[in-house]
């Protein structure tokens, strides 16, 4: 699933199981989760209060947001509850040789 626009961040092992790292990637703060062997990566803002989401527990794949509890799906960046007004942008992420690569999603 290699993507030439990919952008190379982290090694996979650098992400404990069920952990999150928070980064820049292309001029863009994203969150990258792992989960087992998949990886998932959401802009790094919820748009209630443009707040960061990194540091949000997350149970199972739902996000919930640190500053006011609105809920995120870390699959596919959907809003799950208020205060929330709408997704957050989700991209996609993938393993290759041991290390995370993210293909920003600018639409």
């Amino acid at each position: 699933m290699a993507n030439e626009n990919a952008h190379k961040t982290v090694a996979l092992e650098d992400i404990g199981d069920g952990g999150m790292v928070d980064l820049i990637v292309a001029d863009r703060p994203i969150v990258i989760f792992r989960r087992g062997d998949e990886v998932y990566a959401l802009d790094d803002n919820c748009d209630h209060t443009d707040s960061p989401l990194a540091g949000g527990a997350v149970c199972e794949y739902i996000l919930t947001c640190p500053w006011h509890g609105a809920e995120f799906d870390i699959r596919t960046g959907k809003n799950l509850c208020p205060p929330a007004f709408g997704p957050t942008p989700s991209h996609e992420a993938f393993v290759k040789d041991g290390n995370v690569y993210v293909v920003i999603n600018d639409t």
